[in-house]
Parts: structure tokens; C-alpha cells; sequence
């Protein structure tokens, strides 16, 4: 027990939530341990595999993406059609967007990055639908007032 004593020690910290706080100190005062023993005890203890534990994925891939996508715009499709001729809030929802849409491209061309333009259309609604996008786009900058100064 001396030698222990003796041997040089190292200080680290730890941060966790509070409820995590204190099922680590309710788990230590069971065991009747302080909880710096509990903690390092249980970390020896802990049994690794040979392969680490891979990290849950916490963004959806292309591909998950881009069917989100498409369930969205079914879903404004279909509620599009449900709100009757004029379209009420839906289709001011979907102009917004629109506009939205074509002045972020509209800045793009402005900042000198017209050739970012098509890949990035392509990104977002795919290969197919890029070119007839641009169009529409290039057909609205006609009409878009230059930019003062």
C-alpha cells in the first residue's frame, strides 16, 4: 500500500450533467467508495472490443436527403391542391421560397461566382432538373433591377 501511496499521481477533470453527476456519486456511495475510485475503477473495468464503437450518424446521406426532399414536396403538392384555386397561405409559403431561392443565386452571380451556380443546383434538386432551374433563374435576373451604386 505504501508503494501506491508513493507513486506519482495525475490530476485530470471531468465534465458531465448534473444527473449524470449524481448517478455517479449515488453509484459511489453504495459501493461505499469516494468517487474518484468508483470513476477510476470503473474505467479499468470497462471491457474495450478490438473494434471501437462507432459514433451514431448524425446527419441523413445524400440519399436520405434527397428523399426528404421529394416527401416534401409531395406533401406541399398535395397540400397545395387541397387549399383550392388560389392557394391561400400555401402558395405565399411557396412564392416566399422561391424568391428566397433565386436572390441567394442572384448574390452568387452578383459576388463574381457565376460558375458555382450550376453545381450548386445541381446539388440541391439534381442533375436533371438543373438546367431547366438556371433558366427560370436567368429568365428572372432579366427582369430583376440591377444593383444600386
Amino acid at each position: 500500500m505504501a508503494a501506491l501511496s508513493a507513486s506519482p499521481r495525475v490530476r485530470f477533470s471531468i465534465s458531465c450533467l448534473d444527473s449524470q453527476w449524481e448517478r455517479i456519486r449515488e453509484a459511489a456511495q453504495r459501493r461505499g467508495v469516494w468517487i474518484n475510485e468508483h470513476v477510476i475503477s470503473a474505467g479499468l473495468t470497462v471491457a474495450l472490443g478490438p473494434e471501437p464503437v462507432d459514433a451514431p450518424v448524425l446527419a441523413l446521406s445524400e440519399a436520405e436527403q434527397r428523399r426528404l426532399l421529394e416527401r416534401v414536396d409531395r406533401l406541399a403538392e398535395s397540400m397545395l391542391a387541397a387549399a383550392g384555386p388560389r392557394g391561400g397561405s400555401i402558395a405565399r409559403l411557396r412564392q416566399s421560397v422561391g424568391l428566397l431561392v433565386m436572390t441567394t443565386l442572384r448574390d452568387i452571380v452578383r459576388q463574381g461566382r457565376e460558375n458555382e451556380l450550376r453545381p450548386l443546383l445541381e446539388d440541391v434538386f439534381g442533375a436533371g432538373a438543373a438546367p431547366e432551374l438556371e433558366q427560370k433563374f436567368r429568365q428572372w435576373m432579366e427582369r430583376e433591377p440591377p444593383p444600386p451604386g
